[in-house]
């Protein structure tokens, strides 16, 4: 899945969001995980490394990049608007989504 680089004219409220959810991951700690998420046992001990979108950006599809020590470490996850929600409690944002 190809990480889709916004454009500087494209300004909507999830790009923002977004880009400051990644910017709070950078330096929180202990990692959240895809169970933190409420995304059951498939990535399970996973720890969230980044957000990514794809298609338009008016209505953007967000996936999760989880790391892993697990064998082929690395899993990307489609978020949908619960898990973001929760994601940006546990940051301390915030944020609308899916209003």
């Amino acid at each position: 899945m190809p990480h889709v680089s916004m454009p500087g004219t494209t300004h909507t409220v999830e790009m923002a969001q977004l880009r400051e959810l990644n910017a709070r991951l950078r330096d929180h700690t202990p990692g959240i995980t895809a169970a933190d998420l409420g995304l059951g046992a498939g990535p399970g001990p996973a720890v969230l490394e980044r957000l990514c979108w794809d298609g338009p950006p008016e209505f953007p599809y967000v996936h999760a990049h989880f790391t892993t020590t697990a064998p082929n470490a690395g899993r990307i996850v489609d978020l949908h608007t619960g898990a973001l929600r929760e994601l940006s409690r546990r940051l301390g944002v915030r944020h609308r989504w899916g209003d």
